[in-house]
């Protein structure tokens, strides 16, 4: 089960920052726009499921639990966002105008958004808010980036699970 996973998982890792670069090739922010999370899902959906399908058709005599499910998509998601993340902070090391844009889209999208944030939070909240954002540091970034995407799949893996369940009669 590991050893076809895993290509999936190496496959899921690559198509994630290849989607990455797109979008910001397209002018998306992919660590600011909420857009890129449903995108995730999505990546995370086709690569778990064909994983799935490859072990339950192939290896498994049509017959899949929702364990084998949960544990393909562990298998897929783990190692594909490890593989996500070692580019991304190479890439972001390399290049440390990037951890700047962040900075001045994050700024951006703060003041774009001053509105919405005072109706909820008070001045000195968003104040904090736009000091915080200068001391965001490629480290940090790059773990809520991790986080972010192992809960994104962590979310869709029960779904997949479900979908592909048979059990023997």
């Amino acid at each position: 089960m590991i050893k076809s996973t895993l290509k999936y998982s190496i496959l899921c890792g690559i198509f994630l920052i290849g989607l990455f670069f797109i979008s910001i090739n397209f002018g998306s922010n992919p660590l600011l726009d909420m857009r890129h999370f449903i995108f995730d899902l999505g990546v995370f959906f086709l690569f778990i499921y064909f994983s799935g399908k490859e072990f339950k058709d192939y290896r498994n005599g049509g017959f899949f639990h929702f364990w084998q499910g949960i544990s393909i998509g562990f298998i897929v998601i783990i190692p594909a966002v490890l593989i996500f993340s070692i580019v991304f902070y190479a890439v972001f090391q390399a290049n440390p105008e990037l951890i700047e844009a962040y900075k001045d889209g994050a700024r951006a999208m703060l003041v774009d958004k001053k509105d919405l944030y005072l109706e909820r939070f008070t001045e000195d909240q968003y104040q904090q808010q736009l000091a915080a954002v200068d001391d965001e540091t490629t480290a940090r970034l790059l773990f809520s980036t991790f986080w972010k995407k192992i809960i994104a799949g962590f979310l869709i893996t029960p779904v997949v699970a479900i979908i592909l369940r048979k059990k023997p009669k």
